[in-house]
């Protein structure tokens, strides 16, 4: 199609659209022509603040990998420092017997054990000050063996090693230097000092020496190097090069004090050129972690944005008019076939053929009034769609994919996991709300007992009062997952509430049904337990409450859960003999005083205590060997007549187990439990008492205290500080004169809304109530 044709077509055509649209186009290209110009001045800073943020990134995960493996360091430390014998050892004036000896090469064996925590460790030793020894796996040796013939350091000599042990040392990290090993090749090491012992660094009496590769330390970020041919190195805050790619460390030409900030970027010139040097900041130990890159490789992705921007924008000068020309003509075909789609639908819509604008707006109005108008019908049914899905959901007849959240979203429902309960309400007497009996008063009946039912349930779950049929409310509960191995207790907690509720209130006398939790599959069964329990035959009830549950009516029961089982060897391997024994009672209590489980299942429950005390002392020959001698004995001769006897052996057995346990927490892990218990029942009282302040006082992290303390215990730092405060506030609870607030400060609250928060969490009452039921001397 030529210039020409083009003209006659714009200038003869009787629609109002394309020439506007061709302008339009035109008009389009120039001001992308401008913003390209723009843009292509500014496309230096932005690709330089993109490299920027790679190589801070790429640095970022540089300082991860080192501060990980400085952890490992640490790890070893905190190992070889908690060691039972470390403290012996340092105490030793080296005259030792026969017996010590031995003692000193089980110490180097264990220590062997170790090796294997960093395979960037290439070995540790400790320095004893008294013996002028140093101890490592499997090694003993003096310094002139150890640095002139197994280590022998570049510039320093085992005499000047013999003088730096006697000064103090605090997580020190000597520079990489070259070692001629025993072996005959060279290495190059990082050396990590700690005076010894850690906790006292006033009684200086030996150190602990360890050699990192430093070879396998680079290799982390060899590949960061060989990509963008730049440096990476490793400065400590004494403006010490620990570690660095580059042959020539002093290169580098910057001081600690120069990279200023957590990261950041500088500018650095050298004699061989301009650098770019960034730099991020270890969160371990405040090593500066450099990236030095030539400026020409950094400004490389620069160069080639700035053509790539000068060829499109030719590109878009020499073909936008060609494209405009298509495009509107193109474009023009679609709104034609819309104007005659309108023109078809509607036939009384006429106007001269100049309006298409006009039409189409005047179109889309209508059109959206329409959908105005149908979302509005729409809104008004919603909330029959929703009684509808819920009565659905809860007869178990909704289909998985309508569980999907935007299918909920519609029907106006949330769910906040997948756990669920039905509770079903029947109203059997209403005569005492409505004196005349009025049926009438049905709907207003059903919106108290279902607005009341829902209160209830959200104030833990998730509440979904439904009418089902006359004098009939369901509720369905979505279940929070946080609460739901209370989930049984919060149900008949809502059950018998209602009841007293709509009796005392409205004079209503209801029964009400509960299933067991399920999941959205078995819904179905769930309303038809809940129903079971509306069967005045299949239900227990009194003259307060009609919750019924009918597992608790069946033969069968037997009570062993998991966390019962979780909670015995725990308190076993934490050697508390008297915990474990009164938890064996409780069982015992549960199985056969409060309920009487079938005969068959006594075998059973017993097998299962012997067994979980088989797990425990799997590893330990004769123990283990006793254990499963009895056990086969109870399987193949137990009488229901020897029930006592046999739960008064296992507690023996287990009791015996405890002292085994009890026995190996020994050495220093065992006095440092008693001196940090012994710390918290003097600092109870003390508001900033918190795992991280006594792991501070003990010179720990909060993280190795945590796991120590439960590893010891069995049980969290933070409960057994909860459990000293509360046994205390009990104690000043005796004692009138005090008030609640007053106690709340004493045993280490802030006020007494947190105290009463804590103690109705952990005593199922609050103080006020506790208090209450304490005998009055005064």
């Amino acid at each position: 199609m030529t210039l020409k044709s083009w003209r006659i077509r714009l200038r003869g055509s009787s629609k109002s659209v394309m020439v506007p649209m061709f302008w339009s186009y035109i008009a389009i290209l120039m001001l992308a022509i401008v913003i390209g110009g723009v843009l292509y001045w500014k496309a230096k800073s932005v690709v330089e603040r993109t490299v920027d943020h790679t190589n801070t990134a790429m640095l970022e995960q540089l300082r991860e990998a080192v501060d990980s493996r400085l952890k490992e360091i640490e790890k070893l430390e905190h190992q070889i420092t908690l060691h039972p014998k470390l403290h012996w050892l340092l105490n030793n004036d080296g005259k030792e017997s026969d017996a010590e000896a031995y003692e000193i090469i089980q110490f180097t064996n264990e220590l062997q054990r170790y090796q294997s925590l960093s395979n960037y460790i290439l070995d540790f030793y400790i320095y004893v000050s008294k013996t002028d020894t140093f101890i490592g796996p499997n090694v003993k040796s003096s310094p002139g063996i150890l640095f002139d013939g197994m280590y022998n350091f570049t510039g320093i000599s085992s005499d000047q090693w013999r003088k730096d042990m006697q000064s103090i040392h605090f997580r020190e990290y000597m520079p990489a230097l070259p070692v001629n090993v025993g072996s005959g090749g060279m290495q190059s090491i990082i050396t990590y000092k700690q005076s010894l012992p850690v906790a006292d660094r006033s009684s200086l009496k030996g150190a602990l020496l360890i050699f990192i590769d430093e070879n396998k330390l680079r290799s982390l970020f060899q590949t960061l190097v060989d990509v963008n041919q730049g440096s990476v190195y490793i400065v400590d805050n004494h403006n010490q090069i620990i570690s660095a790619t580059s042959a020539n460390a002093d290169k580098l030409q910057l001081r600690y004090e120069q990279l200023a900030g957590q990261q950041g970027k500088l500018i650095v010139n050298r004699d061989e050129g301009t650098y770019v040097a960034a730099y991020t900041t270890s969160n371990t130990n405040g090593w500066k972690y450099v990236y030095t890159i030539p400026q020409d490789v950094f400004l490389d992705q620069v160069l080639s944005v700035k053509r790539w921007a000068l060829l499109l924008l030719s590109l878009c000068v020499l073909g936008g008019i060609t494209a405009s020309l298509f495009l509107a003509y193109r474009n023009y075909a679609p709104l034609r076939e819309v104007l005659r789609t309108i023109r078809q639908g509607n036939e009384a819509v006429t106007g001269p053929r100049g309006s298409e604008y006009e039409l189409i707006r005047k179109t889309i109005e209508s059109a959206q009034l329409t959908e105005s108008h149908l979302r509005g019908l729409i809104s008004q049914q919603t909330p029959i769609i929703r009684f509808n899905f819920l009565t659905r959901f809860i007869y178990g007849n909704v289909d998985p994919a309508e569980l999907q959240p935007e299918t909920l979203a519609f029907v106006g429902v949330q769910f906040v996991g997948p756990s669920y309960a039905v509770l079903l309400i029947e109203i059997e007497d209403m005569s005492g709300f409505t004196a005349d009996g009025n049926e009438r008063e049905w709907p207003l009946v059903s919106f108290i007992v279902s607005n009341i039912a829902g209160e209830l349930a959200n104030q833990e779950h998730l509440g979904f009062p439904v009418e089902l049929e006359h004098k009939r409310v369901a509720v369905l509960l979505n279940l929070n997952e946080e609460r739901l191995n209370d989930s049984a207790q919060d149900l008949q907690a809502i059950s018998e509430t209602l009841v007293q509720v709509l009796e005392n209130r409205f004079h209503l006398k209801i029964s009400i049904g509960i299933s067991g939790v399920t999941d959205a599959a078995g819904m179905g069964a769930a309303f038809r337990e809940a129903l079971k329990g509306l069967d005045p035959s299949n239900r227990k009830r009194d003259n307060r409450t009609a919750a019924y549950d009918e597992r608790v009516q069946s033969s069968f029961y037997y009570y062993f859960p998991l966390e019962v089982e979780q909670q015995l060897v725990n308190l076993v391997k934490a050697g508390d003999a008297s915990k474990t024994s009164a938890l064996i009672d409780s069982v015992y209590k549960e199985n056969f005083v409060i309920h009487d489980i079938p005969p068959d299942f006594e075998r059973v429950l017993i097998t299962n205590l012997l067994g979980a005390l088989l797990k425990i002392v799997q590893g330990q020959p004769e123990t283990e060997q006793a254990i499963a001698a009895k056990l086969w004995d109870i399987t193949h001769t137990y009488d229901s007549s020897e029930r006592e006897r046999l739960f008064s052996e296992m507690q023996e057995l287990y009791g015996s187990v405890c002292q085994v346990y009890k026995q190996k927490r020994s050495g220093h892990s065992e006095r440092l439990m008693d001196n940090i218990m012994r710390y918290i029942e003097q600092q109870y009282g003390e508001n900033v008492l918190s795992v991280s302040s006594i792991a501070e006082h003990f010179g720990l992290t909060p993280q190795y205290l945590s796991g120590l303390f439960k590893k010891s215990t069995g049980q969290n730092l933070a409960d057994y500080v909860v459990m000293i405060r509360i046994r205390e506030a009990k104690r000043l609870m005796a004692n009138p004169d005090y008030t609640i607030a007053q106690i709340a400060i004493m045993v280490g609250y802030a006020n007494d809304i947190g105290f009463i928060r804590v103690f109705k969490k952990n005593e199922g009452v609050t103080p006020g109530a506790f208090r209450s039921s304490l005998p009055n001397d005064r």
